[in-house]
């Protein structure tokens, strides 16, 4: 019995690192943190990021619907990468490898009046072609990809710029996957794979004995 539970934990242990070393986006769909907006995560932001309740809007399914990252920013100000309103995050990324990045948006509430929402996404600090999502469908999720990004080193920064005039847009399921299936390991990933190898050891030594 003990060796059979054992094996569980060790199999658990390692298959569970396998999939969260998939993407390598730490706190994609802002869960952790909602309490205190990014105090939680590894995401950088000015003022006007925050996380927010989430918005009942149709369209594509997010795998959660408690919180997404929301700005009301108003201005083209509002999308310039260094000055503007923007969340960031610095991946830890592999130089062989190839990514692709996906995630919802929600361009928000459609007030009635001419407006301008601008979404754009950056990797290493350019645009990604295509990266400019300017008055998108408004009050529905959509999934966006890209794919093909190349790392130039070990680290790669995701950043996304908003701007909603007058109301508010929404950012939730942020995933980034290298080619090879799953990318660079988390540290917490490595730690389950080293537990699960412990308990893989204890097993074979307690085979030995007997």
């Amino acid at each position: 019995m003990i060796r059979k539970l054992l094996f569980l934990s060790a199999v658990v242990s390692i298959m569970a690192a396998c999939a969260s070393a998939g993407n390598i986006v730490v706190n994609g769909n802002f869960l952790t943190g909602a309490a205190d907006p990014f105090a939680a995560a590894p995401w950088t932001t000015s003022e006007g990021w925050e996380v927010t309740a989430f918005p009942d809007d149709p369209g594509a399914t997010p795998t959660d619907t408690a919180f997404a990252a929301g700005t009301p920013c108003v201005g083209s100000a509002c999308n310039d990468p260094l000055t503007g309103d923007w969340i960031a995050q610095l991946l830890t990324t592999d130089p062989t490898q190839t990514y692709t990045l996906t995630f919802l948006y929600d361009a928000g509430e459609d007030s009635g009046v001419d407006e301008t929402t601008e979404l754009d996404v950056l990797w290493n600090g350019s645009l990604l072609t295509g990266g400019q999502l300017i008055n998108e469908p408004e009050n529905m999720w959509i999934q966006y990809t890209f794919s093909d990004l190349v790392a130039t080193g070990t680290s790669t920064n995701l950043e996304f710029t908003g701007r909603q005039d007058p109301a508010t847009l929404f950012l939730t399921d942020i995933s980034v996957t290298g080619s090879g299936g799953s990318s660079v390991p988390e540290p917490a990933s490595l730690l389950l794979i080293g537990g699960g190898l412990l308990g893989m050891g204890a097993l074979l030594r307690r085979k030995r004995k007997a």
